[in-house]
């Protein structure tokens, strides 16, 4: 008797493009990339941001008339007025809030540092004029002794300076606490007086 044979049936898989899992990588896959395309193209300037575009139309307004910018112009220049102290590389000093210092009738600043360090005394000063030349004449007092120092001004963008006193120490060896800082500034005709203390 022949013996009764199964028939093999031969499984077909289903091509990838019909499996949903595949479907739905893939799906994924396309978006990302479409999202990291557009951020890369967005930070490159290439695809213009809907949002600003709309601002930049917002902020146009109709274009001034030439005379009308004229006018406004001449005004400008009128009410600003010239400084004579103006630095060389032809800029103007920075504006301060309040009085412009370079029009003021006396020389101003400030001792930014005056302290020991080591074996001297270092003694720092900021001015608030823009001065192309001068001199800073320092006077240490201690009410008993004196000791006297001059440094040149030195120019700066809007201010200016003195070139800095470093005192040795032994100098001021017969020196008590405090000790009196007296600083004249002198720059054409105008001049100025800084005071301050060394503990």
């Amino acid at each position: 008797m022949p013996k009764n044979k199964k028939k093999k049936t031969i499984r077909r898989r289903r091509p990838l493009y019909k499996r949903p899992l595949f479907v739905l990588f893939l799906i994924i896959f396309v978006f990302a990339t479409g999202l990291l395309v557009a951020k890369f193209l967005d930070e490159k300037g290439k695809v213009p941001n809907p949002s600003a575009s709309s601002e930049v139309e917002e902020k146009k307004e109709a274009p001034e008339k030439p005379e009308e910018k004229k006018s406004e112009e001449k005004k400008e220049e009128a009410s600003a007025p010239e400084s004579s102290d103006s630095s060389p590389d032809g800029k103007t000093p920075e504006k301060y809030d309040g009085e412009n210092a370079n029009l003021s009738e006396s020389l101003t600043g400030s001792i930014s540092s005056a302290r020991f360090s080591g074996e001297k005394l270092i003694i720092r000063v900021n001015i608030d004029q823009y001065l192309s030349s001068g001199t800073c004449s320092l006077t240490l007092s201690d009410g008993a002794s004196s000791l006297s120092k001059t440094a040149n001004l030195v120019p700066e963008a809007a201010t200016s300076s003195c070139e800095g006193f470093d005192i040795p120490a032994i100098e001021l060896e017969n020196f008590s606490r405090p000790i009196y800082i007296n600083l004249t500034l002198t720059s054409g005709d105008r001049s100025g007086t800084l005071e301050g203390s060394v503990e």
